[in-house]
């Protein structure tokens, strides 16, 4: 080979291999981020008409399920790991479990499972904006009225 192809040859490698190393460079700074997801139990119900003021800025959202009273039963919040199950605990004896899939284009997709027993409730994937939230109405009856989850995700 003439010195000419050789400087062109090594030119061409050094190209790629500078490539490969600033594309996994940039992998490694755009590493995924920890999902910090918070449950909120509320119990609607018919049999009053009290509305907890720590749902204020869920109002909007729960009048749309048409009961007469809402009460915060319980919040919880778990930081994720990407593709990592998080069991919530929640008033009734279920535990929802939810997975992170995915964040782009300021949008996290959820993986959501509600299980009762060894049957799913719930079995569903949702995406939200980051820091929203979306709500999981008609669960099982509980203390006269129904438990509603609201789901909220948030890329740190």
């Amino acid at each position: 080979m003439n010195r000419p192809a050789k400087r062109v040859t090594r030119g061409l490698l050094f190209s790629v291999i500078f490539c490969c190393v600033a594309t996994l460079a940039g992998a490694a700074e755009k590493s995924p981020q920890p999902v910090q997801v918070t449950i909120g139990t509320i119990l609607a119900t018919n049999q009053n008409a009290e509305f907890d003021q720590k749902l204020d800025r869920r109002k909007a959202q729960l009048k749309v399920l048409k009961y007469k009273g809402y009460r915060l039963l319980k919040e919880e919040s778990q930081t994720l790991a990407w593709q990592a199950d998080g069991t919530f605990e929640i008033p009734g004896g279920r535990s929802p479990i939810v997975t992170p899939q995915e964040h782009q284009k300021g949008r996290i997709t959820l993986k959501v499972r509600w299980l009762g027993g060894e049957k799913p409730i719930v079995d569903t994937t949702v995406k939200l904006e980051n820091k929203g939230n979306f709500l999981l109405g008609g669960g099982p009856p509980h203390e006269g009225g129904v438990l509603v989850l609201s789901i909220s995700a948030a890329v740190q």
